[in-house]
């Protein structure tokens, strides 16, 4: 029969443990590497969901951004539209008034060209 003491403490107990320590067997190796790679695959997954959050967010602040610069160039576009508008009617009446001088002109030239 076998006894064991524990209150007895061997002598070598205060000396370091100068031994190498044993290798752990390969599936505990194994179980260990399955772990951190779960482990770095969960962090992976963790990251690569905020930097989607934050490419979604970006994505919708550019898209409201492009949202408002069609609706200024839109904008821009009825403006310049209008004043195109009104420059029309305004070389319309120039021209009117100027063909009208012309006239004018043409009209004094006879009479002046008539008289004796």
């Amino acid at each position: 029969m076998c006894t064991y003491n524990s209150k007895v403490i061997s002598s070598s107990s205060h000396l370091p443990d100068t031994r190498k320590p044993k290798p752990k067997p390969k599936r505990v190796q194994k179980h260990i590497q399955i772990q951190v790679h779960c482990r770095l695959n969960r962090e992976n997954g963790i990251i690569e969901e905020k930097l989607k959050q934050e490419m979604e967010i970006k994505n919708l602040k550019l898209y409201m951004e492009n949202m408002n610069i069609l609706k200024e160039n839109e904008k821009l576009r009825k403006k310049a539209s209008q004043l195109h508008q009104e420059n029309q009617v305004l070389l319309s009446e120039i021209m009117k008034k100027f063909s009208l001088l012309q006239n004018g002109i043409r009209v004094r030239e006879r009479q002046e060209n008539t008289k004796p």
